[in-house]
């Protein structure tokens, strides 16, 4: 498996630590599963719509930064 050099938002780390405390699992696995989740939900939409692939992507990473 290959490291990505990503930094989550305060928002996000919160969340990730909830699922944690929720789900009783490792945080690593969470932020994996939320990630391919994520991508799929993407890559889904942009296979019907590109621009509201692209829309919605740009939507949610300024949101992520918060």
């Amino acid at each position: 498996m290959k490291m990505l050099n990503v930094r989550f938002g305060d928002t996000q780390n919160l969340k990730i630590k909830d699922a944690v405390d929720v789900l009783g699992l490792d945080a690593s696995k969470i932020a994996r599963a939320a990630l391919r989740l994520g991508l799929n939900q993407l890559l889904t939409l942009a296979a019907r719509d590109v621009d509201k692939a692209v829309d919605l992507t740009l939507i949610n990473e300024v949101r992520a930064r918060q």
